[in-house]
């Protein structure tokens, strides 16, 4: 038990990250320049950081000149293939047709192909003043693109949210959001 916990405090003080004591304060969002992003998903999320952070005891500002912290919004969207979805017909009225004395329901709505998109977030906090990183976290999801829970809108609050309840503690690893 004592080598374990020896280990583990000896770990932790090896990590700049994790000896950093993230205090309340004034933190900036600001958007990592990303390549395959475009500028309107990089504002998305970095609204649904802003949003999610106006629910801790740290008050996002404006201007990164003048904040405690500079928390670094990393967004990346690839596609990884194509997958079919259904809409669900229990809600929808199909169309009847008739053979004599039999009765067919036939389907109105039509599967569709979507693309698959893994979506990932990365937040890297750091003090304004020396650029020393206090705390770093990733999550990712892979949604399927034109779909209500693929809406860049709502996969960046399901990160920002499942990332972000974390902070300012320090994270086992990165996330998995369903």
């Amino acid at each position: 038990m004592y080598l374990l916990l020896s280990t583990l405090a000896a770990t932790l003080m090896q990590s700049p990250v994790a000896a950093s004591v993230v205090k309340p304060g004034t933190i900036a969002i600001v958007a990592a320049d990303s390549p395959t992003t475009s500028p309107a998903v990089t504002k998305t999320f970095t609204d649904a950081v802003q949003r999610t952070l106006l629910r801790t005891p740290f008050l996002p500002l404006p201007d990164a000149n003048h904040s405690l912290y500079v928390a670094k919004v990393e967004v990346s969207q690839t596609q990884r293939g194509v997958v079919r979805s259904g809409n669900d017909r229990s809600d929808r009225p199909g169309v009847a047709a008739g053979f004599g004395g039999l009765s067919l329901t036939l389907p109105s709505g039509k599967d569709q192909l979507h693309g698959l998109i893994v979506t990932r977030l990365k937040v890297t906090v750091s003090l304004r003043r020396d650029s020393h990183v206090v705390w770093t976290g990733q999550a990712t999801t892979v949604r399927a693109s034109g779909t209500r829970t693929g809406d860049p809108s709502v996969v960046a609050a399901a990160l920002s949210d499942a990332l972000l309840t974390w902070f300012p503690r320090q994270l086992p690893g990165p996330l998995s959001v369903p």
